[in-house]
């Protein structure tokens, strides 16, 4: 089970000068980041021996999270699209809205112009962004509220109008320099907030007795156009009524603007249909899905929760070993090559303790990806998991049930869908531990 072993003489002066010199031409042939290592007498004194190990078992599975909080992140996701490897995802997303800071400014005599909704390109896309979309407007027909736990999760919908009051089809250009997209809304509803103005009704009297009235907005994708999933900057969104004010010859064009209100209570309704993809069997966070299963493959995404699982199964082999310490552990994970050719691979993964049930504990390490950009054979995400590695063995006992989960940084798991698959079969997944015996 062991390679590259390296025997010391039984001197201990001759001893630990080859130990010291070893560990150096090691490290530096391997271009990892130095590790300062301190080898005791009890090391010294007997025959040392500097080991890599690298045939551990290393088992990927994919699991999905029961519940995604995408409230408060900032980021608008609308849009459907479709692959046959991580299925269909359709994306909608809620807020509510405040009054305008100039609502006490309109006179009797201004003239209404038009309603329209502004929403602001955050230049995040997911998808093919050359075909059309299309976005519905729909009024809410209840209060948007927070949960137990004071956030929404993905899952979540609130009741609206089947009606839309605006909508518009158009070609997705996140990165253009025009970053707006302008929605044109009823005149019914366009109307009904210029006489509430006009009047100085109680309902513009503050926020909260505005979103009393009017509870807020969701915009909806049209099943019919698939395609992408567009971002749109949620802090940018605002209600914008067009007047016009005359005067003697003049003609004065005042805009009220009602922004965006309470950014926690907006978030990103993720409906996911994995039914004739690989994935279909997955359905609670407490079951995951072998590699074995979908051709060695494991599947990570954000926005609808997919993250792995890795565990080792013949780690506890090591205890037949002679006498000694970890130095050093690393895990490797390959992506499958040739699914990152459309999708860019994830620049972060973090890794995470995970239970039995896939609950994620604490944090243990961030990756580094490493690509190969000539041959593409090479490309790897390298976790160091030596802490990991070192607690797990300090009574002699690895949990079978336990294990660690990879997942995209926070800020990417809940509001993107970044998508990674990892190949379990590709020999550069892999665990590798350099082992001090003595």
């Amino acid at each position: 089970m062991s390679v590259n072993k390296k025997s010391f003489g039984i001197s201990r002066v001759r001893s630990a000068l080859l130990i010291i010199f070893s560990f150096g031409l090691f490290f530096t042939a391997c271009k990892e980041n130095s590790t300062e290592f301190t080898l005791g007498e009890k090391y010294i004194e007997s025959q040392t021996n500097l080991t890599l190990i690298d045939t551990f078992s290393v088992s990927l599975s994919t699991v999905i999270q029961d519940t995604l909080v995408t409230s408060g992140t900032g980021s608008m996701l609308i849009g459907n699209y479709s692959d046959a490897v991580f299925g269909k995802v359709t994306c909608s997303s809620y807020s509510q809205i405040g009054i305008p800071d100039n609502s006490g400014s309109i006179d009797n005599d201004d003239v209404y112009d038009s309603l329209s909704l502004v929403i602001s390109y955050n230049k995040y896309f997911y998808g093919d962004t050359t075909g059309s979309q299309k976005i519905s407007v729909h009024q809410l027909t209840e209060k948007i509220k927070l949960d137990d736990n004071d956030v929404i999760t993905s899952g979540t919908e609130f009741n609206c109008d089947a009606e839309p009051i605006g909508s518009i089809i158009y070609t997705p250009q996140p990165n253009n320099t025009i970053d707006t997209l302008t929605i044109r809304i009823s005149d019914r509803i366009g109307l009904d907030l210029f006489d509430k103005l006009k009047s100085k009704s109680e309902f513009i009297a503050d926020d909260e007795s505005f979103i009393n009235y009017f509870h807020g907005l969701v915009l909806k994708a049209d099943d019919s156009y698939e395609g992408s999933i567009i971002g749109f900057s949620a802090a940018d969104l605002k209600l914008v009524l067009y007047t016009s004010r005359y005067e003697e010859t003049d003609v004065e064009e005042i805009n009220y603007e009602f922004p965006l209100n309470n950014s926690v209570k907006q978030f990103n309704n993720i409906k996911h249909d994995f039914s004739s993809t690989q994935l279909n069997s997955l359905v609670e966070q407490r079951s995951e899905q072998s590699s074995d299963k979908t051709e060695g493959h494991s599947f990570l995404q954000g926005g609808v929760g997919l993250f792995v699982k890795v565990k080792f199964p013949t780690l506890p082999e090591i205890f037949l070993k002679e006498r000694g310490t970890i130095m050093k552990a690393q895990l490797l994970l390959a992506p499958l090559k040739g699914s990152y050719d459309s999708f860019d691979l994830p620049t972060d993964l973090i890794l995470y303790k995970s239970d039995k049930l896939n609950q994620r504990t604490y944090a243990h390490s961030t990756s580094t990806l490493n690509v190969d950009e000539l041959y593409h054979e090479e490309t790897n995400y390298t976790f160091d998991i030596t802490s990991y590695l070192t607690n797990e063995f300090a009574d002699n006992y690895i949990d079978p049930g336990q294990g660690l989960l990879i997942m995209l940084p926070n800020d990417e798991h809940h509001k993107t869908l970044e998508r990674l698959i990892l190949d379990s079969k590709n020999q550069n997944t892999k665990l590798k531990i350099y082992y001090l015996s003595y």
